[in-house]
């Protein structure tokens, strides 16, 4: 059987949650009134001295990789051991992963104003003279289609 006293402290805990007065609490009881107001107060500090537990806040705090996050080897040797090959569908792995279903063609980007893609791809394997010699290529077309346009506009 619960102490008697422990029963008064739930008693006026409940009625208070009920919005009974205190004044009620303390008649109902036939306890005083600051008998009642010590009970309430009491339980205030009671419940702001709790902690507040967070179940998945807990459990993330006992990652061991919280702070720093495996290496990719390690990554992938946790992966190999906890999914067979099968195991995960690539479909869905790879869901973002754009797969055509026909072979795109190369586009010609060479009349592109501002890029010059075979000085570009070629600058790591040729001489820097030949660099020098296709961009006076260049000028020298970009010059005649000025002239081209000049003729053309005056017409």
């Amino acid at each position: 059987m619960r102490d008697s006293r422990e029963s008064v402290y739930d008693d006026v805990l409940f009625m208070k949650n009920l919005g009974v007065s205190e004044d009620n609490i303390a008649l109902l009881k036939n306890i005083t009134l600051s008998e009642v107001n010590q009970i309430l107060a009491s339980f205030q500090v009671d419940y702001n001295e709790q902690k507040k537990v967070n179940v998945i806040q807990e459990v993330g705090n006992q990652n061991k990789w919280k702070n720093k996050p495996p290496s990719p080897e390690k990554a992938r040797n946790i992966g190999e051991t906890v999914w067979k090959t099968g195991e995960i569908d690539q479909q869905e792995y790879y869901r973002t992963l754009t797969k055509p279903s026909k072979a795109i063609p190369k586009v010609d980007r060479s009349d592109r104003v501002g890029e010059d893609i075979v000085v570009n791809l070629n600058a790591s394997i040729i001489k820097p003279e030949e660099v020098d010699h296709l961009r006076r290529e260049k000028k020298d077309w970009e010059d005649i289609i000025q002239e081209v346009d000049d003729i053309l506009d005056n017409v």
